[in-house]
């Protein structure tokens, strides 16, 4: 769904969320004409790891334990590399997001492995 940011941001307003926050949910969806870009640090991480969490999760469903904590390195640039696996993963978004925040992919992919398994099982 192309518009959940801008669907997203209009119910958080409503919620009486902070308009920073719903600004931050806007920038990373830049399929919708006229949203904000990533400018600011938690912007840029955003955009960053919105697509990779979810190239993440489909190679830990892949494990036979289906574990966030089996993910490594090597999984995750071969799973990368292959276009045909979560093909609705924009890697281009995520190439464009590590280079936003001055990161190399490996160390983008290290990081998000880390903080992956610190929250899932």
């Amino acid at each position: 769904m192309m518009i959940h940011t801008v669907k997203a941001a209009d119910l958080l307003k409503e919620a009486g969320v902070n308009m920073q926050v719903t600004h931050v949910i806007q920038t990373h969806n830049e399929h919708v004409p006229g949203l904000p870009k990533p400018e600011v640090k938690m912007e840029k991480v955003l955009f960053a790891v919105d697509e990779l969490s979810g190239l993440l999760g489909a190679i830990a469903l892949m494990y036979p334990s289906h574990s966030a904590q089996d993910l490594n390195l090597k999984s995750v640039k071969k799973k990368f590399k292959d276009k045909h696996f979560a093909a609705g993963c924009d890697r281009d978004n995520i190439t464009r997001g590590a280079e936003m925040n001055g990161l190399s992919l490996d160390d983008l992919f290290n990081s998000m492995i880390e903080a992956y398994k610190a929250t899932n099982d």
